[in-house]
C-alpha cells in the first residue's frame, strides 16, 4: 500500500487557519501553528527522505515509514499534548496566545477528515490510540466540497471587509 503523505491537506490547513484567524493581527503565527503538526511530523520525514531514500519522488510504502514518524505524528496531533503545552504556557505567561489555538483546530479537522483505517489521527496520544472513524480528506468529492467551502468563505470575508 502506498500513500500520499500530506495530512488533511497542507494547503487546506493554511486556508482554514486564515479563515478562523482572519481578524487576528498575528495571522502569520496562526497559519504557522495551523500547519505545524504536519511540518513537525511529515515535514521532518520529507527531509529525511530527501537525504536517505533514492526513490524520493515515489510515495513510500506505509510499512517502510520509520516508527519515529508515527511517534512525531502522535505528539503533534494529540489534543492531550496540545493541552499540556497550553497549560505550561498559561502558567508561565499568565495567558495563552490566541494563535496557538490554530494547532488544536488542525487536530480537530484531522480527527474528522482521516479514515480510521488510514493514517488516523491519534488525538488522545499517549493515553490512547483510539481513532475516530473519520471521512478521508483524499476522497475527490470531499476535496471538491472542502475547497468550494473555503473559496466561498474567503469570498464572504473579502466582501465583508469591502463594506
Amino acid at each position: 500500500m502506498t500513500t500520499n503523505l500530506n495530512s488533511m491537506d497542507f494547503l487546506a490547513h493554511i486556508f482554514w487557519s486564515g479563515i478562523f484567524f482572519n481578524r487576528y493581527k498575528r495571522l502569520i503565527w496562526a497559519i504557522f501553528f495551523g500547519v505545524a503538526p504536519d511540518i513537525f511530523s511529515w515535514g521532518v520525514f520529507l527531509v529525511y527522505r530527501i537525504f536517505t531514500l533514492p526513490s524520493f519522488f515515489r510515495p513510500p510504502v506505509i510499512n517502510d515509514i520509520p516508527s519515529w514518524v508515527f511517534t512525531l505524528y502522535g505528539i503533534t496531533h494529540s489534543l492531550v499534548v496540545f493541552s499540556l503545552v497550553a497549560l505550561i504556557i498559561y502558567i508561565l505567561k499568565k495567558g495563552i496566545p490566541f494563535f496557538l489555538f490554530a494547532w488544536s483546530i488542525h487536530i480537530i479537522i484531522d480527527i474528522f477528515t482521516h479514515s480510521k483505517f488510514y493514517l488516523s489521527t491519534p488525538f488522545l496520544w499517549p493515553i490512547s490510540n483510539w481513532a475516530f472513524p473519520g471521512y478521508s480528506w483524499a476522497n475527490p468529492r470531499f476535496m471538491i466540497l472542502n475547497y468550494s467551502i473555503i473559496f466561498f468563505i474567503y469570498l464572504w470575508i473579502f466582501f465583508r471587509k469591502e463594506r
